[in-house]
C-alpha cells in the first residue's frame, strides 16, 4: 500500500515540476517525510532525508523538463547564466544550515515558507487579471539585485525543500510566467547537484538515520519515486505550454495553501 502511494505521489509531484519548474517539492517532500515517519518513527534527520531524496528522484525528470522547455522556448538563458552560480552558492549555505537543524524546525520552515508564498500569490491574483502577466525586460534590474536575490533563493529553496519561490522571483525580475517556469527548471536542476553532493557527504557519519540511507539520501524511496517522475514531467511541461497563465497561477496558489496548512499541523 505504501509503495503504491509513493508511486502515485511521485507522479503527481513530477507533474508540478514540469508545470511550475520546481513545484514537485510541495508534494514529494512532505510525502517522503510522512512515509519515513510511519516506518522510521525514532530515526533522526527525517526532513533532511526527505528533501535530499526528493531532489535525487527528480534529477532525471528535471533533465527531461529542461529539454522540453527549451524546445518550447521557455528558458531565458542569459538569466540562467547570471543567476545560477549565486543560487548554487546559496544552496551550499542552506545545506550547511540544514544539517544542523532539527526535524520539527525543518517542517515549520517548510510550512511557513509555503504559506508566505501562498499569501503573496493570492495578493498578486487579486491585483491583476490574466492579461497583465507580462514582465519587463530582466535587463532593467540592477545586477546586484539579481545576484543577492539568487543567493537568497538558493538558501530558502534548500531549507524549505521546495523551489516554488523561484517562479515568482524570476517573474519579479521581469520574465513572463512561462519564461519563469522554464528558467526555474534549469536553475533547480543545477542547484540540486550541489544539494545532493553536500547532503550525502554531510550525513555519512550521522547516527540513527532511517533505514536504507546513504548519508541523507534514502535509496529505497529514491528508486520508488524515480520512474514515475518521467511521464509526469512530460505531461506537466506540456500543460505549462497550453494552459492559460491565470489558471496556472490560480492552481498553484490553491496548492500552496493545502500543502502549507497540512504540514503546519502535521
Amino acid at each position: 500500500m505504501l509503495t503504491c502511494a509513493a508511486i502515485l505521489l511521485a507522479f503527481l509531484g513530477s507533474i508540478l515540476a514540469g508545470l511550475f519548474g520546481g513545484g514537485a517539492g510541495l508534494i514529494v517532500t512532505p510525502s517522503i517525510y510522512m512515509l519515513l515517519s510511519y516506518s522510521n518513527a525514532q530515526a533522526t534527520g527525517l526532513m533532511q532525508t526527505s528533501i535530499t531524496t526528493m531532489i535525487g528522484s527528480l534529477m532525471l525528470a528535471g533533465a527531461i523538463g529542461i529539454y522540453k522547455h527549451a524546445k518550447y522556448d521557455h528558458i531565458e538563458w542569459p538569466v540562467v547564466k547570471k543567476s545560477a552560480p549565486w543560487v548554487m552558492v546559496g544552496a551550499a549555505v542552506g545545506c550547511l544550515a540544514m544539517s544542523h537543524i532539527s526535524n520539527r524546525v525543518m517542517v515549520l520552515i517548510f510550512a511557513l515558507a509555503t504559506l508566505v508564498l501562498a499569501i503573496r500569490s493570492t495578493l498578486q491574483l487579486l491585483r491583476k487579471n490574466s492579461s497583465s502577466y507580462v514582465g519587463k525586460s530582466y535587463s532593467s534590474y540592477n545586477p546586484s539585485l539579481m545576484y543577492g536575490g539568487s543567493l537568497l533563493l538558493g538558501m530558502v529553496s534548500t531549507l524549505s525543500g521546495a523551489a516554488s519561490f523561484a517562479v515568482p522571483y524570476y517573474e519579479y525580475l521581469g520574465l513572463t510566467i512561462k519564461k519563469a517556469i522554464g528558467t526555474t527548471t534549469v536553475i533547480v536542476w543545477l542547484y540540486s547537484i550541489v544539494v545532493l553532493v553536500f547532503m550525502v557527504s554531510s550525513g555519512w557519519h550521522v547516527h540513527h538515520l532511517p533505514a536504507h540511507n546513504i548519508g541523507f539520501l534514502n535509496y529505497h524511496y529514491l528508486v520508488l519515486f524515480l520512474l514515475p517522475t518521467i511521464p509526469g514531467t512530460l505531461l506537466g511541461a506540456r500543460w505549462a505550454r497550453v494552459l492559460p497563465t491565470y489558471y496556472l497561477k490560480l492552481f498553484f496558489t490553491l496548492l500552496l495553501y493545502v500543502i502549507g496548512i497540512s504540514m503546519l499541523f502535521f
